[in-house]
């Protein structure tokens, strides 16, 4: 295996900077969100009437802060037990972090129009986002994939549904848009209630024990 997929693993510098730059595309992913938020012209600029303009806007960055920052604990929880990338791990990370790096955009046509076509189009690229984070926790637990520490196996279930809880949530929200795109976004809330039960409810949780190479953090 190592012949075909040559490894990366914790404690080199091959796969410190591919964290470091996962989390560079969070955080520049959130700082686009930011600026996207714009201030308005003329004499009514800091008016009553400007703020409530600008409510869209400053709704659609909550959504999109609260959703990548949901991604972003989501992808810190599970390289607390990868430890080492091949060349399928490395091309889904990049396409999972491509699409966080594309939020900003979605959000900008969420926060303009409330318009079924904008609500699923943002549905749709986050329920993706979500596929790949998950397919990417999937495929590094596989049996024998030499991928991650020894405690990843007793957590598989229980990262799997909290990783997969993310695009269920989005593309169930899907046909709510269809009918009624303004009540949608509440609908993602379920996200938060759905990963709460998970956390109570899953038998297989573990904390992770200490483990220098297991902790990107």
């Amino acid at each position: 295996m190592e012949g075909r997929h040559p490894l990366s693993r914790a404690g080199f510098i091959e796969y410190d900077r591919v964290i470091f730059f996962s989390d560079a595309v969070f955080a520049i992913a959130i700082t686009l969100l930011a600026i996207n938020l714009r201030v308005g012209h003329g004499a009514n600029v800091g008016s009553a009437d400007d703020l409530h303009a600008a409510l869209p806007a400053i709704f659609g960055f909550g959504i999109s802060f609260l959703v990548i920052a949901f991604f972003w604990i989501g992808h810190h929880g599970i390289f607390r037990y990868i430890v080492a990338f091949d060349r399928p791990l490395f091309a889904l990370n990049p396409a999972f972090l491509g699409l966080i790096a594309f939020l900003p955009y979605p959000t900008a046509l969420l926060s303009a129009s409330k318009q079924s076509a904008a609500v699923i189009f943002y549905a749709c690229c986050c329920a993706l986002a979500g596929s790949l984070e998950a397919a990417i926790w999937l495929y590094a637990t596989r049996p024998g994939s030499q991928l991650t520490n020894a405690d990843a196996a007793s957590v598989r279930r229980f990262y799997a549904l909290r990783t997969l809880r993310v695009p269920a949530v989005f593309l169930l929200s899907i046909p709510i848009a269809i009918s009624a795109p303004g009540q949608a976004p509440y609908f993602w809330l379920l996200i938060v209630v759905s990963g709460s039960l998970i956390n109570r409810y899953s038998r297989d949780r573990h904390p992770a024990k200490p483990n220098d190479n297991a902790d990107p953090g």
